[in-house]
This record gives C-alpha cells, structure tokens and sequence, in this order.
C-alpha cells in the first residue's frame, strides 16, 4: 500500500510522453522541414552486414546509404569513414577492457556516389573485419564476444559544412530519415536462426523501481527477431510495472545473444515518466545475462531499472529467468 500511494503521488507528475494529434504532427513537420532545408543526411537504404562471427576469415560490415539535401544531392562533397573499437569482454582476449581513439578510415569522394531511384547519390561502404583491426591496431586473438566496432561518418558539403552524430538531431538519427551517421558492428558467436524464438515464462528475481515487479509473474512473451538486428537480437513485447495500474501501452525488450551472456542495450524506453524518463539498461555492476550455447530452453537477464533516476528514485539492479514453453 505504501508503495502504491508514492507511485500515485509521482503520478501527479508521471507521464506517457504523448501529446495532441495536432501539436505532434505541426512539431513533427516543422522539425521534417528545417533539417531538409537546412541540413543534410545520410539516409540507411540497408545493412548487408553488421556483425562479425568470431573465427569468420570474410566477416564485414557493409551498408548502402543515400545522401539527400536540399539541392536534391548537388551539395554532396565527401564522406568521411571513422573507426572506434570497444572491448566489452574484459575476461578474453588481450585488449584490456580498452577502448581505442577513433581513427580515421578513408574519405568516401562523390564520384563513388551513383544516383538512386529517385535521383538522390547513393553508394556501399564496405569494412572487412581484417581491416578493421589493422586500422586500431589488433590482432585476430585479441577480439571476443561481446567487442565491437563502430563506424561514423560525417557529411561534407560543398558549402563546408559537415554533419554528424554531433549535430543531428533526434528526428534526423532516429526518425523520419533513419539518419544514424553511426553503426556499431559487434563481435559474436552465431545463434542460430531458429534460437530464442516463441514463447517464454517470466519469473521475476528482485522486484524493480518503488518495489514493482518489472514485468507480469508468470506472464508469457513472445520472443521475435527486432527489425534491423543482427543474428544474436531478440525483442519481446511487455508492458512496464503492470502491478502499478497506470495502465501505459506495452513496449519493446531488447537484448542481444552473445557468447553464452546477453547484453541488455541502454536507454530501452519503459513508456513512463516523470521528468527524463523511467528506462532500462546494463547491469549496475556490470553483470550480465547468461544463457547456454546451443540450448534455448532458459536464459537469464540481468538489468538496470530506471538507470536515469527518474521520479527521484533510484537505479534497481534487476534479473528474471525466461523459460521456452
């Protein structure tokens, strides 16, 4: 019951991050029509390849991408390809937890620009896993689950401007263009296609944020491949704090499969909020999940809730184990 009233109280200021159908779409169109007219973007067009299978001797990563302006692709000048690698997997390999300095790659000219279907310069960046770590300076046994690679570009324009991840907006990375200027590539071992698919029982650990359980006991979710992953993402579809009755919408759960742990992403929208927003992300302490290579039939995940401290709460350290049914 206590509990129960703290959230009520919160709820005076808690809310689901939705505006009128009018304010939305004129803020929405406004934001649209000022990066068109003012801006540039790289719009993803696709991913062939963005992950890299430990012991793959041809692992790259390659993504087509289509430059748009407002002089219909006239303004193109160059790209520039940048690299920066992360070790997420301190206990292997010889890499230390390090993290290298972003290291310049190559600049993408516009004459490697063809026109796409609408007129607009499109062009495949490809990176071979080779000379991805020649270019940071690693060796293949100095790699594992869990590292990753990740390539940024940035947009010269004939007028030297340049865009990035640096001054695009969320609209632009995000939304409407599918803009990121960014990919991370991470190193894996393969999960087969069929792996962690389907239905799964909830059995919740330690409760979250205000006590709450962060999912339904007992509740079954549906496992699926998320649009755009890689072979190791899987997704669910749950609904947040459900014991709290403010009744939001469900919302998405990603992880990724790698190496017998699953990462969880950071910032996983909850659908609630008092000011920043209630959100989910790695393990406090850095722990992560774990699973079995090779057996779907159970894993566990271990998480951060409300990372952000929203609602003048604190982070929970929080784990629930997933059952195939």
């Amino acid at each position: 019951m206590k509990n129960l009233l703290k959230f009520a109280a919160l709820g005076a200021v808690l809310v689901m991050g939705t505006t009128s159908c009018e304010e939305d779409a004129n803020n929405t169109i406004d934001q649209v029509f000022d990066g068109v007219t003012n801006g540039a973007v790289l719009r993803t067009i696709a991913i062939t390849s963005n992950e890299l299978p430990l012991g793959s001797t041809d692992a790259v990563f390659s993504v087509e991408i289509e430059e748009q302006d407002n002089q219909g692709g006239a303004l193109l000048e160059s790209v520039d390809a940048y690299l920066t690698f992360a070790d997420g997997s301190a206990d292997e390999g010889d890499s230390s937890a390090a993290t290298t300095e972003e290291v310049f790659i190559r600049n993408i000219p516009a004459s490697e620009f063809s026109p796409g279907p609408f007129g607009l310069p499109r062009t495949t960046y490809t990176l071979t896993l080779t000379e991805m770590l020649a270019a940071v300076g690693l060796t293949p046994d100095a790699i594992f689950g869990g590292d990753t690679f990740t390539t940024r570009f940035a947009l010269n324009l004939t007028d030297g401007r340049v865009f990035s991840v640096n001054n695009a907006g969320g609209i632009i990375t995000g939304g409407f263009f599918a803009s990121p200027f960014q990919y991370t590539t991470p190193v894996v071992c393969p999960v087969g296609e069929e792996e962690f698919l389907g239905p799964y029982q909830i059995t919740n650990g330690v409760p979250g944020v205000l006590d709450f359980n962060v999912f339904e006991e007992g509740v079954i979710v549906e496992m699926y491949f998320p649009e755009g992953g890689t072979s190791v993402d899987r997704a669910f579809d749950y609904v947040y704090l459900p014991d709290a009755g403010v009744g939001q919408d469900p919302v998405d759960f990603a992880m990724q499969f790698i190496c017998n742990t699953v990462v969880i992403p950071p910032g996983q929208n909850s659908g609630l909020q008092c000011s920043s927003g209630l959100t989910i992300g790695p393990s406090p302490n850095g722990d992560l999940g774990e699973y079995t290579t090779g057996d779907d039939s159970v894993f566990i995940i271990r998480f951060t809730d409300n990372e952000g401290s929203d609602c003048g709460e604190g982070p929970r350290d929080v784990f629930a184990t997933l059952t195939k049914q």
